[in-house]
């Protein structure tokens, strides 16, 4: 038996010290992680709880809305309809304004028409995103160029035609006569508490009477249904119908309220803009139709210029199909700069905005080999445009409207050689077929 430890009994020790210590290491590692894992699963059912909560709200809020219907009025007796179609036909050629209980009475059929036809009432926030999205409707701010909100109930959304005091200038009721037919107006009724649109209506044209006549029937247009549907519900199967039967509105959706993320759309409303070929210089009726597809100026004074129009225009061109390329191109040569645009009153501020992002998509085809247009856009502008210096302060103080290559591209535009200068028979404000003409690949 020995008195003392010896040298190995130390490295035995010291060697158990250590696994203990690792053991220790590992156990707290494992705690560790199960308490990660255990708060992880625990924040995971927390949101999912919240999430259940959320969703269960939204269920609750749809058949609420669902319920609202027992709000709407009940159907007439045949004393009381006849009384308010009389005076519907009386009022259709006066100025007498339209009566509430006939809007009452229509918004009610409308409704009760969309939820017989399968239309899901959206929640609140889902109905402003989207009224916001295609409309461009922003409930927290007054918008009095577009639209006139009235209480907590509904929203006039003005279309392309409607009715301006001379004395004032601000948008004011249409006329009783102007309700005929309400898709002439292209005007809008956003309903808020039951989340649908509704439109000018008058009950002559939705009220059909049997030879009896001892009762009537109420048949709400399809266009109504249609809209709200597509519009509201996303229901893409309306598509077809709509682009037949309802053309107006839908290019409208894009022309006149500046919507261009439904790509089907966008790509219909474009194929089926009137844009001819020509061999100098478009008309201006066209260019003006151009405009419409490539920007929007908002109730702020602010410009939308529309990326996606000009991706689709570029996807649907190609060096053998250059039509739309030319279209861009005259509209920058003479549209921007013509007496036309005056009626599209825009600052400099604004046309140079449009100028920038039109100048810069265009720039990308002196770069492709497949179509070496090179001076067309920015070089052209450069040289040609009598505003060019107005411009450039904007596109300076701008930034260059945070378009990656456009300061690159246009230095480097300014420093080219004009292909028309003194030329001999060359043109002295030339068009775009004019550089396509005689083009010359970048190297």
């Amino acid at each position: 038996m020995k008195d003392g430890l010896d040298i190995s009994d130390l490295k035995i020790i010291q060697k158990n010290y250590k696994n203990l210590k690792m053991i220790k290491q590992i156990l707290i590692l494992q705690f560790c992680l199960f308490t990660f894992l255990a708060s992880c699963q625990e924040k995971k059912q927390v949101n999912q709880e919240q999430k259940q909560i959320i969703d269960q709200e939204n269920k609750e809020e749809k058949e609420e809305k669902q319920m609202q219907i027992i709000d709407t009025m009940q159907n007439l007796d045949m004393t009381s309809m006849k009384k308010m179609l009389n005076e519907a036909y009386y009022c259709i050629d006066t100025e007498t304004p339209i009566y509430d209980s006939h809007v009452n009475w229509i918004n009610s059929e409308i409704l009760k028409s969309l939820l017989s036809n399968g239309y899901k009432m959206p929640t609140r926030e889902e109905f402003q995103a989207k009224i916001q999205k295609v409309f461009g409707v922003n409930m927290k701010i007054n918008q009095p160029c577009r639209m006139n909100k009235i209480g907590d109930e509904f929203i006039f959304l003005y279309g392309s035609q409607y009715m301006k005091d001379e004395k004032s200038g601000e948008n004011k009721g249409i006329s009783r006569s102007e309700y005929f037919p309400s898709d002439y107006t292209g005007n809008i009724v956003l309903m808020l508490k039951n989340s649908y649109m509704s439109f000018l209506i008058s009950p002559v044209r939705v009220v059909e009477f049997p030879i009896d006549s001892a009762s009537y029937k109420v048949k709400i247009p399809q266009y109504v249904i249609s809209r709200n549907k597509y519009i509201l519900n996303d229901d893409k199967s309306q598509f077809p119908w709509l682009v037949m039967h309802d053309e107006f509105f839908m290019r409208s959706l894009v022309t006149e309220f500046g919507y261009t993320e439904d790509k089907k759309l966008l790509k219909w409303v474009i194929e089926n803009t009137d844009l001819p070929l020509f061999s100098k210089f478009a008309e201006t009726k066209h260019l003006k139709e151009l405009g419409k597809l490539l920007w929007t100026k908002d109730c702020n004074g602010e410009i939308r210029v529309h990326q996606n129009t000009l991706d689709l225009l570029k996807e649907l061109s190609t060096p053998h199909d250059d039509l739309y390329i030319m279209y861009v191109a005259e509209y920058l040569s003479n549209y921007l700069v013509s007496s036309a645009i005056k009626e599209e009153n825009l600052t400099i501020e604004q046309k140079a905005k449009i100028a920038a992002y039109l100048l810069y998509w265009g720039e990308q085809y002196k770069y492709d080999k497949h179509y070496d247009y090179n001076q067309m856009f920015m070089t052209r502008f450069y040289y040609y445009h009598f505003e060019r210096e107005a411009y450039e302060k904007e596109f300076k103080k701008n930034n260059y409207y945070g378009l990656p290559k456009f300061k690159e591209w246009y230095e480097a535009a300014k420093k080219e050689k004009d292909y028309f200068n003194g030329g001999e028979g060359m043109e002295d404000d030339p068009n775009p077929y004019d550089y396509r003409r005689i083009a010359e690949p970048i190297k």
